[in-house]
């Protein structure tokens, strides 16, 4: 019998092993790369997500500064036109800068047909601030952004400070400072210094118009090694609105040293202007300056008359607010903006006095005019706050006449929609006034040209703000009276016509 031995092929224990080692390798390279892959892929994921974020919080910033008068890069200047402004800081917020906004329309309907406006102003500027996170381990910082709600349509939703709302722009802000940072224009170039806070860099021009902005942020995402990426945007933006102090005429001024300043200009309350640090307000609060007084006349000038229009009798509105609500907001501004006096020289404190009238003269202070110190501010603005119409009569000559003969008055500035009367009768313009019976305006000519022109004290400047109705000339009225005018026709006074 013949034995056949067949040979077969295959692996020995030792070259499987070292296959699967092999194989084993080469899968261990592949998923490394594969992971780096998905790994970049995050990475730049996560990069391009922040990078959106970074350049959607630029663009809210830009739509803010293009919407604004100016940007406020001084945290004392936002409290300029009303000491009631300012921004939360109950977690370390560091300010950035804000944006000063000019009167709004709140809904459609405030753009009337007419081509005029319905607008209602904005009582404090938007600020941005920079705080610390709580939430994350990883140091970084909120951007947040303080200031008038608005709705989907753009309109904001309320104009008054106290329904201001926090919201956050951006998260993520990094904490340091070692970044590459913008180039700004140089300062001879009109361009502010560069400031840096954290991971935010900006420069203003000095005019306060524009603003380059570089913001640093870093992705704190897990799962990346710990190891976040960081992002760095930048833009600029620039103010499409006109800052009225740019274009402000000023006053013709005998004594320029005697007229207070108010963060580098003029002092001014509706277009008249401060010209002593003497300042007496007088503001009407009769019956006529309330909303629901529907008895004005309406009209328009025509051929150089007074001309009756429909609807025949109105309530007046003026920026926003009925008569004596907009009176008050704007004289609220005004003292705002006045100098306290710790803030100025020796020998250049500013005296004040409001006097409210109706039939008769409410005083502020009654011993008479008091310097302006922070106090006296905050009383001054709870005085205006309080007031409210009840009676229908209107009597300036109280409170005009006792300024007369005072000392520490060198300037009246008088705010009145109609004319001084008694239950309805034609103008109430003659009576006694310091110890002299007559016209009235007669009576304050004579006193100033006779007896204050030869005193230290000198003539009393008196300007008037005719509010609604124009009682500067004749013929601009229903009363054909100029009898603002007449007690304004003092070299250096002036009557205004706001409408």
């Amino acid at each position: 019998m013949s034995k056949h031995i067949y040979k077969k092929n295959g692996f020995t224990i030792v070259e499987l092993l070292i296959a699967a080692s092999i194989s084993i390798s080469t899968f261990a390279v592949a998923f490394s790369l594969i992971q780096i892959a998905l790994k970049g892929n995050r990475i730049q994921e996560n990069q391009l997500g922040l990078k959106g974020r970074i350049n959607d919080a630029l663009d809210f910033i830009v739509d803010d500064v293009n919407k604004g008068n100016r940007i406020i890069d001084d945290e004392d200047d936002i409290k300029e036109e009303n000491i009631n402004c300012s921004f939360p800081d109950q977690n370390g917020e560091s300010f950035l800068f804000g944006i000063s906004l000019p009167d709004q329309a709140l809904v459609k309907d405030d753009y009337i047909p007419d081509g005029s406006f319905n607008l209602y102003q904005v009582e404090c500027p938007i600020t941005y601030t920079l705080r610390p996170s709580k939430f994350n381990e990883k140091k970084s910082f909120i951007l947040e952004r303080f200031g008038p709600r608005f709705n989907s349509k753009g309109y904001f939703i309320s104009t008054a400070y106290e329904e201001y709302k926090s919201s956050t722009i951006l998260d993520g802000i990094s904490s340091g400072t070692n970044y590459l940072k913008i180039e700004c224009p140089e300062i001879d170039e009109g361009w502010n210094p560069l400031k840096t806070v954290q991971g935010i860099s900006f420069c203003t021009d000095k005019n306060n118009k524009s603003i380059q902005l570089q913001i640093e942020a870093k992705d704190l995402q897990k799962g990346l090694e710990n190891n976040p990426s960081n992002v760095i945007s930048s833009i600029t933006a620039f103010s499409r609105i006109q800052d009225d102090r740019q274009i402000r005429t000023l006053p013709s001024l005998t004594s320029e040293s005697e007229a207070p300043k108010c963060f580098g200009s003029y002092c001014c309350w509706l277009g008249a202007c401060l010209k002593s640090n003497k300042i007496t307000y007088m503001i009407d609060k009769s019956y006529s300056m309330n909303k629901d007084y529907e008895q004005h006349p309406n009209g328009v000038i025509m051929n150089g008359q007074w001309t009756e229009i429909s609807p025949s009798r109105i309530s007046p509105i003026i920026n926003g607010n009925y008569l004596l609500d907009s009176a008050k907001i704007t004289l609220k501004q005004a003292i705002n903006k006045l100098p306290t006096s710790d803030l100025v020289a020796s020998g250049r404190e500013i005296y004040l006095q409001v006097i409210a009238f109706d039939n008769s003269s409410e005083y502020l202070f009654p011993s008479g005019p008091q310097e302006l110190t922070r106090d006296n501010k905050s009383l001054a603005i709870a005085f205006i706050n309080s007031l409210s119409p009840d009676i229908q009569k209107s009597n300036p000559w109280d409170g005009l006449c006792s300024s007369l003969e005072e000392d520490k008055v060198g300037q009246v500035i008088l705010l009145t929609d109609g004319t001084p009367n008694e239950d309805g009768s034609p103008d109430n313009l003659e009576g006694g006034c310091v110890g002299e019976d007559g016209n009235y305006a007669e009576i304050i000519e004579d006193y100033n040209l006779n007896v204050r022109s030869q005193t230290p004290t000198g003539s009393l400047i008196i300007d008037t703000i005719s509010y609604f109705h124009n009682f500067c000339e004749r013929r601009t009225n229903y009363r054909n009276s100029n009898w603002l005018g007449l007690i304004s026709n003092g070299a250096e006074s002036e009557c205004v016509h706001i409408k």
